[in-house]
């Protein structure tokens, strides 16, 4: 009897607590709190533009257990909200992209991480396959509260990790919208709905959900649920509304989903003589470039070459543009055997995919593209291909037959692919590998 009043109490100091902190919540007014937190999120927007953040996507690709499923969207998602013990979702693939962001006028731009230009053609122009999203930065805060300003509606007082935050809800219909989705090799804009918790205290947003109206049937898809966790990042001098965490969900029409994790990290103010140009101008300057500028590529087509990497790669950290580092273990001679670059001469370029296969045949893909070369002390741009010949005289020897080799994916050309078995994969720095030097204007086998 002792403890089952010892047990009440507790219980009843807990729900005192609680009510205590849902009464702090209500002691604001909800529309008072709204405008304070527009005007937080306006003026933080508004500063966006002279920083850059380091934007790490993980994607998970996830397949539905059951053989077949519904078409119908409806029903899909009303599957997903009772679901049976055929519906659970279960890992495929997972990769990884690492990229600079930064906001204009009209929205996100990116670079590769390290990279010397941001790329004004689209992201999907740089990420060529899997879905990706746009907006996690700064994107969805500008075209909700500036491009489409809908109506919020007060819901209620929530309880979040101790805090007492007030719930807004908005919808925006398609006619409004700003929201686009890609469609083969166009864009069409989305309506769309969602959520916003804020600090009374602060007028800091804390969270937002978005979610589209079911999408056209030719993307393949039904929906994308884009979920934002945000705080107060320092950057410099200035404390910043940014997202700790963002998670975007694509619901596929034939049940399958991907989940991309974002996160943020390095973030930086350019520098004062620093400007943002585009990829048909001149290069950006002041974002700390991984890859240092390079002359243009001297380095004539159909040369062979080894290279082994000076570093290793962590396939479970390492993401599509990273660079990497290798030097050449002999030297690189022209058609007259002269020599246009010493033994040892550093080779620098960058990842372009880093695959982890969770399902049979487990193995992870890793994509290198070198970018520059060292030739007499300076570093020069030069385009080159995965030389097989070795690997295939080594089947040829084994006599071994129906040998799989894994090739370039659009977008991969100038590059070598290279596939290890297991999940953790760690390329061992020293790992030998033969290259072939092509014309910056061709494709290469």
């Amino acid at each position: 009897m002792v403890n089952g009043r010892a047990v009440s109490a507790v219980h009843g100091l807990l729900a005192l607590a609680l009510s205590l902190r849902f009464a702090a919540g209500a002691e604001y007014d909800p529309a008072e709190v709204l405008r304070r937190a527009t005007e937080k999120i306006m003026a933080n927007e508004s500063r966006l533009p002279n920083y850059t953040c380091v934007e790490t996507v993980t994607r998970d690709f996830l397949r539905a257990a059951a053989t077949t499923v519904p078409r119908e969207c409806s029903v899909l998602m009303k599957q997903k909200q009772h679901p049976t013990p055929d519906v659970p979702l279960w890992p495929v693939l997972t990769d990884r992209l690492r990229l600079d962001v930064t906001m204009v006028q009209r929205g996100e731009i990116f670079s590769w991480v390290g990279g010397s230009q941001f790329e004004d053609a689209g992201i999907e122009h740089m990420v060529h396959n899997g879905p990706i999203g746009t907006g996690a930065f700064g994107g969805f805060l500008d075209v909700v509260f500036r491009s489409d300003a809908p109506k919020f509606t007060f819901e209620k007082y929530v309880l979040v990790e101790g805090r007492a935050l007030l719930e807004y809800s908005f919808e925006v219909p398609k006619a409004s919208s700003h929201y686009k989705v890609k469609l083969d090799d166009s864009w069409v804009f989305t309506g769309y709905s969602g959520t916003i918790q804020v600090d009374p205290e602060t007028a800091g947003m804390v969270r937002m959900t978005v979610q589209t109206a079911e999408l056209p049937a030719i993307t393949g898809e039904c929906m994308s649920i884009t979920g934002l966790d945000f705080g107060m990042a320092q950057i410099g001098n200035e404390r910043f509304i940014l997202p700790a965490r963002a998670r975007q969900r694509f619901v596929n029409r034939n049940g399958q989903e991907v989940e991309n994790n974002t996160t943020f990290a390095n973030c930086r103010e350019y520098r004062s003589e620093s400007t943002i140009s585009f990829a048909r101008e001149q290069p950006v300057t002041g974002v700390g470039e991984a890859i240092a500028p390079a002359k243009s590529s001297t380095v004539p087509e159909g040369l062979r070459f080894a290279l082994e990497l000076t570093t290793p790669i962590h396939a479970d950290t390492a993401a599509a543009g990273d660079p990497f580092a290798g030097r050449l273990t002999g030297p690189l001679r022209d058609a007259q055997r002269r020599v246009l670059a010493r033994a040892g001469s550093l080779v620098e370029g960058r990842l372009l995919r880093v695959e982890i296969f969770h399902v049979p045949p487990v193995e992870v893909i890793v994509v290198l593209k070198p970018l520059t070369l060292e030739v007499n002390g300076s570093k020069v741009r030069f385009a080159a291909v995965r030389d097989s010949t070795r690997v295939w005289a080594v089947v040829r020897n084994k006599g071994k037959k129906g040998v799989n080799l894994a090739l370039p994916l659009p977008g991969e050309e100038h590059a070598g692919v290279f596939e290890f078995m297991g999940e953790h994969v760690v390329v061992r720095k020293g790992m030998r590998s033969d290259w072939r030097t092509v014309g910056s204007g061709r494709k290469g086998t």
